[in-house]
């Protein structure tokens, strides 16, 4: 059975999409129904492709809060990665964080989101249930221990056997970073996921520090350093990548690496400088936005990030023409990186169908000089009527099944992890 969406205004016209098997099938002014198909009519809601959370740390929300106003090094060391720990050993707990993450993020608008935590299995589990796409993997650590290296490649092994890997969900390696994980384990890394055709999804000069320590350690930068190894890839996915030298930022581009910015983390967290936009626009390197943490962010809004994100940019540069709003919604939307394949950023036959049907009398839509503009820069996630994932309705008039349910169990895990 088939889902007609009637009456939607694509692109300032009204316009009817078919959806069969996960994928928008026909794009027509009118569509004839049959029997067979779901009808659902849309009532001149604006239709725009999804958001795409292109890094986070989905059970993080269970730490919203926690260790806030620090600087990053005693903010990981002396809040995170201690609850981390305790997390790990609750893995009921990492599937309420992910799940309630998954429910905040559809209810604003995105339906994929690139992972990188703990307690594979249940994270894979709040996934599937929300109905949202994801890719996967469990953060490697072995603090350059050799007992710890072997015990991470085993856990990578095991959990890539046991993957269902489809068109909602895909598994990635997912070494935390270079000051974090040994030379060992990240060539290993790199190596498994070319020979299983992986993405590698890696934190990537965040801060100054990590930077300087890489000259220190190794006598190059954290960029050259991975490209020595062999990471350095159309497979890899580096995000925040704010410390780049030019040299850098030409080795990203000339391997295809997909960067992924995360403009609220950054500024939270203070790291110091600001993702070099303009350049690797100009060397058209592939491009997605996350929202990091909810311990770094503090929450999961793609429609605040991606005003965050052109208005950083502008401010910055003192350039109000650059990362103009249709700009940062094609890298949100997921237009600008094709590394994930089961994902895609406009509304079109053959395309995924993932897609939101938005409110047209929300106050920041109106009136309607330049849509894009106003959802970018005014609207909000408040605006979102519908979310659709795969085809699959998650959120209908502003409500998801079980949402209660989910709040509950959430609320007594948080209550269990810090009791």
């Amino acid at each position: 059975m088939g889902i007609i969406l009637k009456n939607t205004i694509l692109k300032g016209s009204r316009t009817d999409i078919r959806i069969d098997k996960g994928l928008f099938t026909e794009v027509s002014p009118h569509i004839e129904e049959t029997e067979e198909d779901a009808v659902i009519d849309a009532e001149d809601n604006i239709i725009i492709p999804s958001l795409k959370n292109g890094h986070t740390h989905s059970a993080m929300t269970l730490l919203r809060g926690w260790g806030d106003d620090m600087k990053l090094k005693p903010w990981l060391e002396e809040k995170i990665w201690p609850m981390e720990a305790e997390i790990i050993r609750d893995p009921e707990a990492s599937y309420w964080g992910t799940r309630f993450a998954c429910l905040e993020m559809v209810k604003s608008g995105t339906t994929f989101a690139n992972d990188m935590y703990f307690n594979l299995p249940q994270n894979i589990r709040a996934f599937r249930e929300s109905g949202m796409k994801a890719a996967l993997g469990t953060a490697l650590f072995d603090f350059f221990d050799t007992e710890k290296t072997t015990e991470m490649k085993a856990l990578c092994e095991k959990e890539f056997k046991t993957f269902e890997q489809n068109s909602m969900m895909q598994y990635t390696v997912a070494p935390h970073s270079v000051y974090t994980v040994s030379k060992e384990l990240l060539s290993w890394a790199g190596d498994f996921s070319k020979a299983h055709n992986l993405p590698v999804h890696i934190h990537l000069c965040e801060t100054r520090e990590e930077v300087d320590k890489s000259f220190s350690s190794f006598g190059k930068s954290p960029v050259a350093y991975l490209k020595d190894l062999g990471l350095l890839s159309p497979h890899l996915i580096a995000a925040h990548t704010v410390w780049l030298s030019d040299d850098d930022i030409q080795m990203l581009a000339d391997y295809g690496v997909t960067v992924v910015h995360n403009p609220v983390s950054n500024m939270k967290l203070s790291v110091g400088n600001v993702f070099p936009f303009d350049k690797m626009k100009t060397l058209h390197i592939p491009i997605m936005l996350g929202t990091d943490g909810a311990a770094s962010n503090n929450n999961l809004d793609m429609f605040e990030e991606m005003k965050f994100a052109a208005l950083l940019q502008k401010h910055h540069t003192g350039n109000p023409e650059l990362m103009k709003a249709k700009e940062i919604f094609a890298i949100a939307s997921g237009s600008e990186s094709s590394i994930f394949p089961h994902i895609s950023g406009e509304i079109k036959p053959g395309n995924h169908a993932d897609c939101l049907l938005l409110n047209p009398d929300h106050s920041g839509l109106n009136p309607d000089h330049n849509t894009l503009s106003n959802i970018v820069y005014a609207a909000g996630s408040s605006c979102i009527d519908t979310v659709i994932s795969g085809g699959a309705i998650l959120m209908r008039h502003g409500k998801i099944d079980g949402e209660e349910r989910i709040r509950t169990g959430f609320r007594k895990a948080v209550k269990k992890l810090f009791s």
